[in-house]
């Protein structure tokens, strides 16, 4: 579990360092989270250790949620004072992200029917 765990935070950490690096307004633990994605998708997905670790770490995924009810009880003033337009952009944000997601699927579907086809 520990080599795995590692290699989880490894790639967190090298997000976080490219986001100072950078200065980028995506988070560093995004980009770690894209890194150890395209990890993935080098290595040929994870193996059972990596997996296993995953898992546990999935147990515990409530307690991330915390901070976040911190954060609303914290920023309750904000939240009534701009409620209304974060209600909208999250909204809207999700209804482009479905449409996009759609269009992708599409898109990859009818791709994937040619290619069927042709072989």
């Amino acid at each position: 579990m520990l080599p795995s765990l590692t290699l989880i935070i490894v790639f967190q950490l090298s997000g976080a360092f490219i986001q100072q690096y950078f200065n980028s307004p995506i988070p560093g633990a995004v980009i770690g989270m894209i890194l150890f994605f395209v990890y993935l998708c080098i290595s040929g997905g994870g193996n059972d250790k990596l997996i296993s670790t995953g898992s546990q770490l999935l147990t515990y995924l409530p307690l991330f949620f915390i901070p976040a009810g911190v954060g609303i009880l914290v920023y309750t003033d904000e939240l009534k004072a701009h409620g209304i337009a974060i209600l909208a952009s999250l909204t809207v944000g999700s209804v482009i992200a479905f449409i996009l997601t759609l269009l992708i699927f599409k898109r990859l579907a009818v791709s994937s029917k040619d290619t069927d086809s042709s072989t």
